[in-house]
């Protein structure tokens, strides 16, 4: 097996039980693994060496995992950072969308889900290597597309690195230009819904919520958000005129 040759993936979590399961799942695929017991030891590990990505529960003794987010942005810090939680607190939950983390998943969850989610982050994020470094040209991180036989494909992974980097302007231009291309993509009308909740727009980020359902009503994330958004407003997520996800449920 190939060895990941990044910097740690920073396991923060405050069971021992959690820590050795998601470091097994991560070692046998090849990753190098540290972990943090709470989240003073992860700021810690944190301020003393690289890591290429942290995932940090929420619920955790003080500083719990929202503390040490808004920590880590309050200096400059822009690890990617995923978040994983049993309790799915809404208002924690578009706390952290704000502080650039745009990627969740709920304890428990799969190996397979685990190690899908950190491959596409650390990917998101990978620096590209010197020969692969664009020519003068045209403005980098523009929003590639593949040509197909129908509607073009799409790469969101330039505007997902902006969700992350809490660069929201440039994440807008992004989403822009991929729904320019495809105005019905599920998955860019939910980071749409992310971005307009990253900044306050909570009926505009409910109009693309509801877009990508209606353009996919079995797309994951955007049901995830739409029931949370519909959870934090007192919204009936069961009603199809208010989510278009009900009736396929």
């Amino acid at each position: 097996m190939a060895t990941n040759e990044s910097a740690p993936i920073l396991i923060v979590d405050d069971e021992p039980h959690v820590r050795l399961a998601f470091r097994t799942t991560l070692e046998t695929a090849g990753y190098a693994v540290d972990e943090a017991t709470d989240g003073s030891g992860a700021l810690d590990r944190l301020a003393q060496s690289r890591v290429s990505l942290v995932l940090l529960d929420l619920r955790m003794p003080p500083p719990d995992g929202m503390q040490v987010l808004r920590r880590l942005r309050e200096t400059g810090h822009d690890v990617p950072v995923v978040i994983i939680t049993a309790h799915g607190s809404i208002p924690d939950a578009v706390a952290a969308i704000k502080l650039g983390a745009v990627d969740f998943l709920s304890k428990p969850l799969t190996p397979n889900e685990l190690r899908r989610v950190v491959r596409e982050v650390l990917a998101r994020h990978a620096e590209p290597p010197p020969e692969a470094m664009p020519m003068p040209g045209p403005p980098p991180d523009r929003i590639p597309t593949t040509v197909t036989l129908g509607p073009a494909a799409v790469d969101l992974t330039p505007a997902k690195r902006a969700l992350n980097r809490r660069e929201f302007d440039r994440a807008a231009e992004l989403l822009d230009q991929a729904l320019d291309l495809d105005p019905h993509s599920a998955e860019a009308l939910t980071l749409m819904g992310v971005l307009r909740e990253s900044r306050g727009q909570d009926h505009a980020a409910y109009q693309a919520y509801k877009a990508a359902l209606e353009s996919d009503p079995q797309y994951g994330p955007a049901r995830d958000n739409m029931q949370r958004y519909c959870q934090r407003r007192g919204l009936d997520h069961h009603n199809p005129a208010i989510n278009p996800a009900a009736s396929s449920s």
